[in-house]
């Protein structure tokens, strides 16, 4: 699992995020927690689970690039959408792998 320098974060997980990355790296579920990854297909932007995926073995061989974290789906799908309208206004497009630097060397850093 891979995370992106710059998380976009909400007011409820931004005090929490050393701790839920913590956790998330241990395959610890948490009950209201939401991770926003970039897709695991190219024609999506992005992909959106549940902590509970963490428990499951096979979750952690696909290598999600994480750029969110949400407490609660709703929050989860708000997060999302503010990223597509920063992604546009950066990039004048929905270069969301660009963005987020996914390519370069230094826009993630392993745990």
């Amino acid at each position: 699992m891979r995370w992106a320098k710059e998380l976009y974060l909400s007011e409820k997980t931004a005090g929490k995020k050393d701790k839920i990355i913590r956790k998330a790296e241990r395959g610890i579920g948490m009950v209201s927690i939401y991770f926003i990854s970039l897709a695991s297909n190219e024609q999506n932007l992005f992909d959106i689970f549940h902590a509970a995926h963490l428990k499951q073995p096979g979750f952690y061989s696909q290598d999600p690039f994480i750029v969110g974290i949400a407490s609660g789906y709703e929050e989860a799908l708000e997060m999302t959408q503010q990223m597509v309208e920063d992604i546009y206004r950066e990039t004048g497009g929905f270069r969301v792998r660009e963005y987020f630097g996914e390519a370069g060397k230094n826009a993630a850093f392993p745990k």
